[in-house]
Order: C-alpha cells, then sequence, then structure tokens
C-alpha cells in the first residue's frame, strides 16, 4: 500500500479532486468507482480518505471484504489523523469479533480517550464476553449517561444494566451486591 504526501498544492489539490469525486460517485450509488476513487485519493494523500477506505474494505462495499486491509488503513487514519476516534473503535469491534479482547480493549480506550463516548458501550461489552460483569457495570453507567453518547447507545446500556440488576426476593452476590444475570440463571 503505498501512501504519499503531498508534496505541493497541484498535488494536494488533485488529492482533494479526487476526494469529492469519489464522494458524487458514492450519491450516485456507484460504490465500486467510488472505491477506487477514494483509494486513489488515500494514496495521493487525502487524510480523510484513509478511513473511508477501511470502511470499504470492512463493509465490503465495492470491494471485497478484506478485514486485514481495513485494520491496515484505519491504523493509517489513526496515525494520520491522532483525533479520528471512529478508526480507533472499529479496530477494536475488528479485534474483538477476532477474539483479541486485550488488544480491543486498548483500541475502545482510545476511541473514548478521543472523546467517543460509545466506545464505553464495547469495553462493557467485551468486559460482559469476558464473563466480567463487575469491570463492565462502570462503563455500561457511563454510556447510560453521558450526554454525548447515542441514544441507540444509551438505550442498550439501560438493557444490559438491568439485565444485571436483580429482581426483588432474588439472592444477591458477594457482599451485597447483585448476581450477574448468567448467576440468576443457575441460581433459579
Amino acid at each position: 500500500m503505498k501512501v504519499r504526501k503531498p508534496r505541493n498544492l497541484t498535488e494536494l489539490n488533485r488529492a482533494g479532486l479526487l476526494y469529492s469525486r469519489a464522494q458524487e460517485a458514492w450519491l450516485k450509488g456507484r460504490a465500486r468507482s467510488a472505491f477506487r476513487l477514494f483509494l486513489a485519493a488515500a494514496r495521493a494523500g487525502e487524510d480523510g480518505a484513509f478511513g473511508i477506505v477501511a470502511q470499504f474494505y470492512d463493509r465490503g462495499y465495492g470491494v471485497r471484504h478484506d478485514e486485514t486491509a481495513a485494520l491496515r488503513w484505519y491504523q493509517l487514519a489513526y496515525q494520520h489523523r491522532r483525533t479520528d476516534s471512529g478508526a480507533a473503535n472499529n479496530m477494536g469491534c475488528i479485534w474483538r469479533d477476532r477474539g483479541k479482547l486485550v488488544r480491543a480493549l486498548r483500541w475502545f480506550q482510545r476511541a473514548v480517550e478521543l472523546g467517543d463516548a460509545d466506545a464505553n458501550l464495547e469495553i462493557a461489552k467485551t468486559y460482559l464476553r469476558r464473563g466480567n460483569t463487575p469491570r463492565a457495570r462502570p462503563y455500561l453507567r457511563k454510556t447510560a449517561r453521558s450526554p454525548w453518547a447515542t441514544e441507540q447507545s444509551k438505550q442498550e446500556a439501560g438493557v444490559l444494566l438491568k439485565k444485571m440488576t436483580p429482581k426483588k426476593g432474588e439472592p444477591s452476590g458477594p457482599k451485597g451486591r447483585p448476581r450477574s444475570a448468567s448467576a440468576r440463571v443457575r441460581a433459579a
């Protein structure tokens, strides 16, 4: 993958023009053309195209789905634009889906540090996947209470928190803490 920084204004304008043409192709529903143009723009040094190329590979828009290529382009997006919380979050999702939970948590933390409040939900779900309900709970609370998280993430966090809360008359876990949802099922 060859990416270079524009050396002069002409090259910078060319990269921007490729990016604009890619957006037009995408809006017209021409995913394959859009991908090729976004890729050309990224290779010409248009930073904004890196994450878009990654998403095309990640979701298989106009190109064959390729998680490895998606990770490389998300990494470039993150390196070139240290403010790209979406790239960090998406890398976390790929690593989580591959079962590399420690690596996934690292990327989700970076996304949170860059202002992605929804990444707290991903951290919580990763801890839940590992069976670590106590570690998941604070991240679910952060998501549910955050003014910057999406409504969908807030609702999902609320549902997961409710599943962790024991019903009346149900025994609680050690030290008076509510049992996890899985422990509640075993106790029944």
